[in-house]
């Protein structure tokens, strides 16, 4: 009932009204007295958790707001937030979820509609704390407590603790049988269903999201027994049922499927395969839980929880073995352990430990003789989760045909058909099975022959075409083998060591067939690239790419076969111990091979060279005639062809001149002493206007310098590129250019130095006078009208003189006027 203060005389009516009411109700009536004021009234204010008695008397004035608005439909969130803060959810399961949560606050509050509460004065309050030191309070007569929180962002506040809310479940079902509080119904049945056992929850997608709880024994061996528990009774209920649809009985199987592997989630598999773990995980939860089944459970708090593994990681709790071992808690009489991971992606988590499942299939064929033990609801088991039965749930999930619910499948309605006797197992599996598994073998090998018989002969031809049909044959068996494997599997649903060795086995040609068709492809590939004369066929490059494909593709079918061998869980360090041995004695003996042969692809990469190229190596001169596996061919200038090994030739200094995209010419004039001044300048503008002109001369750097006065003549450095790669081309330009030169010489009536010292008995003709005069004189005009080209020519007259000369020149066949 909520109470709503408009003035001050109504409230004042109202307590005293209250207190008189709780009078004569004794210790059976609920607290009423010093009822917090209505959240509604102050929605930010958090609810009173200074003592027990506040915070027992703030639940239950939230409580019965909240179950009211979920019972009509219409949750009152405000409500249900204030009474749930007042509960440690901090060890329970999925305790930051709504679902839990709510579910929390309702199993709580019909705890206490069947418990006798003690008064209001007999409950310690802010005083009785603070004068006694008081850190927790139980309720009498239950394990219902309210605890001081320590540590932590509510620390210094009282609440329902967490051990509390976590036995909230198993404190229900021992008062469920109580009668409640007088007109109240059982919201909890109303609001989650109920039936004698006690149901699970609801199924949602969460459920199957969430991994299932490992944080200690008690949750690991608990969440194995709720898994395949619920599994079971939705098989069984719809293998029961004939009002439902396929889609609903497929709905359901996914729903038993997901149950089943999460159950595998508590096992450790580190030691299985993994391409056998899906189903060996499956199988060894359902062997686990048939032993369980066969035994009586161990009192509840005899399994280590939450808390007793944080007092064991603290050295305070001797029921966990601790010290250097990992933390481990054994089923009573019996060599399963559930032990703590101490590496791996599973650290930290409690599982059924690798020993036990490798030990599993003896253990339950140890056990599978001895009856189920009867489920009679007593103590122990009402302290359980889940503590019913799955009888036989491992026999029925080996000899169904795949699928949980037989009815869904068109195997399943024929296997129900069968007559009894083909039911019968042998060694593990159903005499239908092992039927199956021959026939199926039977139509394998079957295919296999057909597809080499009709594609194998083709693809030991030579071509491109060839190649190609070489990688189909192992493609379309390992797809053969690929599906009737998951036949086998999923559908004949072979099990044990039967399924390990098909497994394994298919598998393993699998991966042979895969790796087969991978370096087929490569070479296919290669044969693609060169026919598509992308590579001409016969050169260095096409035996380059062909060397590199079945390097690669062998490359690439080894890592595939290494890969599958390691998802096998086969130990690899034997064999590539004995592969290192016989390697180093194979490496010793053909050292010089080797080498030439990874000479071959350093070329191959790098391309320093490549056929037709001319070049120099080390001090010799030649054209390359063809790069090979082992050794490279020259063309020597003397026409003799020289053989150096790849090895040598990839580590020699290489100087490629057909790579060249420009020719240098760089070469001094020495004109005569009497060269004047005027005559130099002159001379200097002329050669710098015919390189800029010249249109194989390329203007950046095109230098014409006065660079030094020698022994016997005036020097003129001539440095410029000119555009051109082979040499007959550039010694034609050079004429050209040696020819411009002499001429603007002569013009300019200067001359070249002569070195000689041979006496002449002519008269020196000296410099030609008039034509001095001349180059003076236009010197001079430069001068005046300030176009004097030292250092340079003006950047218009620049461009005016670029490619302006014709070349070749006039007079030539290829002549081409440029005016």
């Amino acid at each position: 009932m909520r109470v709503r203060t408009r003035a001050s005389w109504t409230k004042a009516l109202t307590l005293l009204l209250t207190l008189v009411a709780l009078l004569p109700v004794g210790a059976s009536a609920q607290p009423a007295a010093e009822q917090p004021l209505p959240s509604e009234d102050f929605p930010l204010r958090p609810p009173d958790t200074s003592s027990p008695r506040d915070t027992l008397q703030s639940y239950l004035s939230e409580a019965n707001p909240a179950i009211e608005g979920l019972l009509s439909g219409q949750p009152d969130q405000l409500a249900i937030g204030r009474a749930t803060a007042v509960m440690d959810f901090s060890t329970s399961v999925d305790g930051n979820t709504w679902e839990a949560r709510v579910r929390g606050l309702v199993l709580l509050k019909e705890i206490l509609n069947r418990t006798a509460l003690p008064r209001n004065g007999d409950i310690p309050g802010d005083t009785e704390v603070a004068a006694d030191d008081i850190t927790d309070w139980r309720i009498p007569d239950t394990t219902i407590t309210i605890a001081l929180v320590e540590e932590g962002p509510r620390a210094g506040e009282f609440l329902f603790s967490a051990r509390t809310v976590e036995q909230l479940e198993r404190s229900y079902r021992q008062v469920r049988h109580l009668p409640s509080e007088p007109g109240a119904a059982d919201a909890f049945e109303t609001l989650f269903g109920g039936d004698e056992t006690m149901p699970p929850r609801r199924h949602t997608i969460q459920d199957r999201l969430r991994p299932v709880d490992t944080s200690s024994p008690l949750a690991t061996f608990e969440g194995l027994l709720e898994s395949i528990n619920r599994a079971y009774a939705l098989v069984m209920e719809a293998q029961a049922a004939t009002d439902l649809s396929r889609d609903e009985l497929l709905a359901i199987e996914r729903t038993a499927d997901s149950l089943l592997q999460r159950a595998a989630l508590t096992l450790d598999l580190s030691e299985v395969p993994d391409a056998l773990r899906a189903d060996f995980g499956v199988e060894a939860a359902l062997q686990l839980k048939e032993i369980f089944d066969r035994m009586p459970l161990p009192p509840l708090d005899a399994i280590p929880n939450a808390q007793v593994v944080e007092a064991a990681r603290r050295g305070e709790s001797l029921s966990l073995w601790a010290g250097d071992e990992p933390l481990r808690w054994r089923y009573p009489n019996t060599a399963i352990d559930i032990v703590q991971v101490t590496d791996g992606d599973g650290q930290g988590q409690f599982l059924f430990s690798a020993r036990s499942i490798r030990n599993l299939a003896d253990y339950y064929e140890e056990a599978r003789d001895f009856p189920h033990r009867l489920v009679q609801g007593g103590n122990i088991e009402m302290l359980y989760g889940s503590p019913e039965l799955s009888p036989d749930f491992y026999q029925y999930y080996t000899s169904s045909p795949g699928h949980l619910i037989t009815s869904t499948s068109v195997l399943g309605q024929l296997v129900s058909g069968l007559p009894d006797w083909l039911k019968t197992s042998y060694g593990e599996q159903t005499l239908w099975q092992w039927i199956g598994l021959v026939i199926t073998v039977l139509i394998g090998s079957t295919v296999v022959y057909v597809t080499f018989r009709i594609f194998g002969r083709p693809a030991f031809r030579r071509g491109l075409r060839a190649a190609w049909l070489a990688a189909l044959p192992p493609l379309l068996v390992a797809a053969t083998v690929f599906v009737l494997g998951r036949f086998i599997d999923e559908n004949l649903n072979i099990t044990g060591a039967v399924l390990a060795f098909v497994a394994a086995s298919a598998t393993i040609l699998i991966l042979t067939l895969v790796a087969w068709s991978t370096y087929a492809l490569s070479r296919a590939t290669a044969e693609t690239v060169i026919a598509s004369r992308a590579i001409k066929d016969g050169t260095s490059d096409a035996t380059m790419m062909r060397i590199a494909s079945r390097v690669v593709g062998f490359v690439l079918a080894a890592g595939i076969l290494i890969w599958g061998i390691r998802h096998l869980g086969a130990d690899l360090i034997p064999l590539l111990a004995g592969l290192g041995v016989g390697g180093l004695a194979v490496a010793l003996a053909a050292q010089r091979t080797f080498a030439n042969l990874i000479g071959s692809l350093i070329l191959f990469v790098n391309k320093p060279v490549q056929v037709g190229d001319f070049c120099r190596y080390g001090d010799q001169i030649g054209t390359v005639e063809s790069i090979g596996l082992i050794s490279t061919r020259i063309r020597s200038l003397e026409r003799t062809v020289v053989t150096v090994p790849n090895a040598e030739f990839s580590e020699i200094k290489l100087d490629n001149f057909a790579v060249r995209d420009q020719r240098l010419l760089s070469t001094v004039l020495q004109l005569r002493y009497e060269t004047t001044p005027a005559q130099m300048r002159y001379v200097l503008a002329n050669l710098r206007e015919m390189l800029l002109g010249h249109p194989m001369v390329t203007p950046e750097p095109a230098r014409v310098r006065f660079s030094n006065f020698g022994a016997y003549s005036k020097d003129l450095e001539i440095f410029a590129y000119l555009r051109c790669q082979d040499q007959d081309a550039f010694c034609a330009i050079k004429e050209d250019i040696f020819l411009r030169i002499d001429d603007i010489v002569a013009e300019s009536g200067s001359g070249f130095a002569f070195p000689s010292q041979t006496a002449y008995l002519t008269r020196d003709q000296g410099v030609d006078t008039a034509k001095a005069d001349d180059a003076a004189r236009r010197v001079e005009e430069w001068r005046v009208r300030g176009k004097l080209p030292f250092p340079e020519f003006e950047e218009e007259e620049r461009e005016r003189l670029e490619d302006i000369l014709d070349y070749p020149p006039k007079g030539s066949p290829h002549h081409q006027s440029r005016v």
